[in-house]
């Protein structure tokens, strides 16, 4: 058959023979992006005479490493290697230096404590590159000798004030003395808080790419500055750096989510201890590890005299309201607006049979809810719809709504209240200001919007839920949540709590002090060996090898090579085939709990086994 165009030869580029170094420090060594887990060691290459000049501590480059070229980030430059036979380096990525020295020994240090390969923190602490941004004026001045004492506090929040301008005065004296890196949950609050501090640099990940490597760059090379940002921000090479604060630091916004999962409370303390810098906790209730430092004197508490009126409304029926709440919800709405707290969003979150008290459930076997008042029931898998649904134990045909949202919420209030205007605001349907002088908001946590002069009255519902979830966290985020909202409350407004008379948060709420229940739960967490006392260790691991996985473990405890302390949990069973196995071990057996398991990941890598799913003081230990 003829060829109807004549055929293309592909051309091929020789390589040019690197050049030779003369300079006094001819090798950089370097960390390399390989992609291969058990390479995580520095190495050492050759810097050709053209490429000398460009050569610096956080420059990012170009390598040969095992028949491909990948980009590396120079570490140092060196007089000498032991290593014979160097590889040259291909080119430089980027004149600009993205990471300061100590930077690269904080990543180094949060890659031990996380068991890590350091271009896996890489990833979250240094932006991708953008070449245009490149093309303007970057000169690093002269480095200021830095005034930070070191010193360490956490700020307890005052009820009845607006949090970020309460912040924006802590800022203020702390910017005195040079740049203040300040690090927030989330994106919503960095948005906040730099319309009061329009001046300030921010550095967050929902920035568009340009405008994040641009903000990333002012950081690195300007002086005085503060910097606004969320979890990554936490790395943000700043020279004259010399106070961190950290907002909520409980909140689990300020856990990585991907590998490796460090926290940014955790990393503000490695960089804080390691630059001798002043660290500032500003929040309403302090996490459980935050707590115990405090009584442990390492972290000052920094209280406010504050009181605050508090009534607990117990439920004698499961009623929503008590009637004697109704009344105090009638008198608070002559003085201004009122705030419900639900616990969760939706309008019926689990259904069951009036008659015989039967789950409702699909015939997929999952469980049924109800999105709206005229909505059918629904599988919540499937979302196959029952408009006539039939109960399969008793054939009754009136569903019992359990598990009421926010949606159910609403409609119960409104009937109660009827002629009142109601707000709603949830994650999906956020409203940030209520301007309104009278009205019910109901909002799920968090989602509370704001009021100028504050709410006549905060109402929780359901407030023993809140402490009843399942996870080891329920009992600080609960806390957090009711020092938090009930602060919205007006200085004449009151919280109101629907509980029974003699639950301990009561007391805490009224006097403002968190210790006086977070001090218990220490002590019941100590009895039983659970963080913040012990290093928790989650191991996700494919089914047919948990099993070989947890008697290894246990073989190098009876070896010695794992500290005896070490208790093993599990394994158990996860979704799609995996199982799960809890290691807690003291405080002081952690590092070498952590270094075998770092081992363990390596090993697996060298031989192309899949590596484990490994977090490390995880936000929650539970599935």
């Amino acid at each position: 058959m003829a060829l109807t165009r004549p055929l293309r030869l592909k051309s091929e580029i020789a390589k040019q023979k690197p050049e030779g170094s003369s300079s006094d420090f001819p090798i950089a060594r370097v960390w390399v992006d390989s992609g291969v887990f058990h390479l995580d060691a520095s190495f050492d290459y050759l810097i050709p005479d053209n490429l000398a000049a460009s050569i610096a501590t956080g420059v990012r480059i170009q390598v040969p490493f095992h028949g491909r070229e990948v980009e590396a980030i120079v570490l140092s430059r060196e007089p000498s290697s032991d290593v014979s036979g160097l590889k040259s380096i291909s080119k430089v990525l980027s004149s600009q230096s993205v990471a300061t020295p100590e930077t690269l020994e904080l990543i180094t240090a949060v890659s031990r404590r996380w068991a890590a390969h350091p271009f896996d923190v890489i990833r979250s602490a240094i932006p991708p590159r953008v070449a245009s941004v490149e093309r303007g004026e970057w000169i690093e001045e002269e480095r200021s000798g830095k005034k930070a004492k070191g010193h360490r506090t956490y700020i307890h929040i005052p009820p009845s004030i607006n949090r970020l301008i309460y912040l924006k005065e802590i800022i203020s004296k702390a910017a005195n003395d040079g740049s203040t890196l300040v690090i927030l949950p989330d994106a919503r609050a960095v948005s906040k808080l730099h319309k009061i501090l329009p001046d300030s640099i921010i550095l967050d990940s929902h920035l568009e790419r340009s405008e994040r490597y641009r903000n990333f760059l002012k950081a690195r090379y300007g002086r005085n500055q503060i910097i606004v940002g969320t979890r990554s921000a936490i790395f943000a090479p700043i020279v004259d750096l010399t106070s961190v604060i950290v907002l909520d630091e409980g909140s689990e916004h300020h856990y990585e989510q991907r590998t490796p999962g460090w926290n940014s409370r955790d990393v503000a303390m490695l960089r804080a201890v390691k630059e001798k810098l002043d660290l500032v906790f500003v929040g309403y209730s302090p996490s459980s590890e935050v707590a115990r430092l405090i009584e442990n004197k390492w972290i000052d508490f920094s209280a406010t005299k504050s009181r605050v009126n508090v009534n607990a409304y117990p439920q004698s029926h499961g009623e929503l309201l008590p009637s004697r709440l109704i009344t105090e919800i009638r008198k608070a709405l002559q003085s201004g607006p009122v705030l419900f707290i639900a616990p969760r969003k939706g309008y019926a979150q689990a259904i069951t049979c009036a008659k015989c008290r039967n789950f409702a459930l699909c015939q997929c076997g999952a469980k049924l809810v109800k999105s709206g008042a005229a909505s059918d029931l629904e599988c919540v898998t499937c979302a196959q719809k029952y408009p006539e649904w039939r109960c399969s134990w008793c054939q009754g045909n009136t569903p019992y709504l359990m598990g009421r949202g926010s949606d159910r919420f609403a409609y119960e209030i409104g009937a109660a209240f009827p002629g009142e205007q109601i707000l709603q605001s949830t994650s999906e349907k956020l409203v940030e200001d209520f301007a309104e002088r009278r009205g019910l908001v109901i909002a799920t946590p968090g989602a509370a919007p704001s009021v100028n002069a504050g709410y006549s009255l905060v109402v929780i519902l359901e407030a023993e839920r809140f402490f009843t979830q399942p996870d080891i966290r329920a009992h600080e985020r609960s806390r957090e949540l009711f020092f938090s909202h009930a602060a919205l409350a007006s200085n004449q407004g009151k919280v109101a709590l629907v509980i029974s008379s003699d639950h301990p948060i009561i007391g805490a709420l009224a006097s403002w002090k968190p210790s006086l229940i977070s001090q218990r739960e220490l002590r019941e967490r100590l009895e039983v060996n659970l963080p913040p006392f012990t290093r928790a260790v989650t191991l996700d691991i494919e089914r047919s090898e948990s099993q070989s996985l947890f008697r290894g473990l246990k073989k190098a405890q009876e070896d010695g090579r794992l500290p005896l302390s070490t208790q093993f949990l599990g394994p158990s069973e996860l979704k799609n085939g995996i199982d799960r196995i809890v290691a807690l071990t003291p405080l002081v057996d952690g590092d070498a709990l952590v270094a075998l398991l770092h081992e363990f990941q390596r090993r697996r890598s060298s031989t192309k086994k899949t590596l484990a799913t490994i977090r490390i003081d995880p936000y929650s230990l539970s599935r």
